[in-house]
């Protein structure tokens, strides 16, 4: 278990790499009309014109917080977490849909 720390820290920080240098040539592609027409609003729905993504993200997150923090506090057993890590996920993911249905 702990070789998964630091090959979640390279993944991590692999996908943020990825994620910049798209957005940078996403953005360079977009500017200079390189773009065919058929394919420009693939590339302008980016995740950044989407605000409630965040949301969203920070539903996740601080849903699984508050798992690790409970059960850390009641010493609950590794199977049990997890699952209760889904849970809550998958009780945030529902809450995320209501609140794009409201908008």
């Amino acid at each position: 278990m702990e070789f998964l720390v630091p090959v979640a820290f390279f993944v991590l920080v692999g996908w943020i790499v990825k994620i910049v240098s798209d957005n940078k040539i996403r953005t360079r592609a977009l500017t200079n009309g390189n773009v065919k027409e058929s394919i420009k609003h693939l590339w302008e729905n980016s995740y950044a014109n989407k605000p409630l993504q965040n949301i969203k993200w920070a539903l996740i997150f601080g849903g699984l917080g508050l798992v690790i923090l409970l059960a850390h506090a009641f010493a609950l057993a590794e199977a049990v977490a997890i699952g209760f890590a889904f849970i809550i996920v998958a009780v945030v993911l529902v809450v995320y849909y209501y609140i794009t249905k409201k908008k």
